[in-house]
C-alpha cells in the first residue's frame, strides 16, 4: 500500500494539483463526510482554483470515487490475498478458524495507520457508515461485498457445523469490533489506552491483532443462538 500522510494522501501525489485536491478532499471527507464537504472547501485546502474540481474528475461524486478507491482498494485486495494465502498454506487441508480470522483483521489493523499513527480509513469508513449515500452504497457492493462473500464461504468451510445466517451476524459482529477498537486507538483520541490506564499498549498492532483474533474465534465458537 503506498505510504499515506497525517490524512491519507499519497505522498507521491502531494505536490500536483491533482495530488493536492485528491489529498485535501481525503482530509475534508474524513473530518465532515461526503455531503456536507465543499468543492470550495476542498479546494481553499487544496490550493487550487474552485473549477479544478471539474477539470480534473468531473464532479464531486466522481472525486468522492477516486478518494475510495485510493483509500479501499489496496485494503479490500490485502484482505483477499491473506484469505487466499491461508488457503494455500494450509492445502490440501482446510485452514483454521485463526488463520482465517487472522486474515480478516490483520490488513484492516495495518493498512488503516498511516505514517503519523492516526487511522484515516477507519474515520472515512465510519462516515461512510454514519452518512450512507447512493454513491459509497454502491461502492460497497461492487468493490467491497464481494471480499465480504470471500470471508463468508471461508468461514462456513472451516465451521460446517453453523448456519449461513448465524455466520453472516458473527462476521458483522467481528468487523463491529475491529471498527470499534481501531477508533479508540487513533492518536486523536487513545480513547482504549486511557481508559485501561495504560494497560492497554493500542499503538502496538500485533497485540491488537492477538486480542482480536482471540475475541472473535471466540464469537465464532459460541454455541449458536436457539
Amino acid at each position: 500500500m503506498t505510504a499515506m500522510t497525517s490524512d491519507g494522501a499519497s505522498d507521491a501525489k502531494a505536490g500536483d494539483p491533482r495530488g493536492r485536491i485528491i489529498a485535501a478532499a481525503q482530509s475534508v471527507f474524513i473530518e465532515q463526510g461526503f455531503d456536507l464537504a465543499t468543492v470550495r472547501e476542498i479546494t481553499l485546502r487544496a490550493d487550487v482554483n474552485v473549477a479544478a474540481v471539474n477539470y480534473y474528475f468531473g464532479s464531486k461524486d466522481e472525486l468522492i470515487s477516486e478518494v475510495l478507491n485510493l483509500m479501499m482498494e489496496p485494503y479490500t485486495h490485502a484482505r483477499i490475498a491473506a484469505l487466499e494465502a491461508c488457503e494455500k498454506a494450509a492445502s490440501p487441508e482446510l485452514p483454521s478458524l485463526e488463520d482465517v480470522v487472522e486474515a480478516l483483521v490483520r490488513p484492516m489493523v495495518q493498512l488503516s495507520r498511516d505514517a503519523s499513527g492516526a487511522r484515516p480509513l477507519t474515520r472515512l469508513i465510519l462516515q461512510i457508515r454514519s452518512r450512507p449515500r447512493e454513491l459509497t452504497t454502491s461502492f460497497f457492493i461492487r468493490r467491497v461485498d464481494p471480499a465480504i462473500f470471500r470471508f463468508i464461504d471461508a468461514l462456513a468451510r472451516v465451521i460446517p457445523s453453523m448456519t449461513r445466517k448465524d455466520i453472516f451476524w458473527r462476521y458483522n459482529f467481528a468487523i463491529g469490533a475491529v471498527m470499534q477498537v481501531l477508533t479508540d486507538s487513533d492518536p486523536s483520541s487513545y480513547r482504549l489506552k486511557q481508559l485501561s490506564g495504560g494497560l492497554c499498549d493500542t499503538d502496538d498492532d500485533e497485540q491488537i491483532i492477538l486480542q482480536l483474533k482471540s475475541f472473535v474465534c471466540a464469537g465464532f465458537r459460541a454455541p449458536p443462538v436457539k
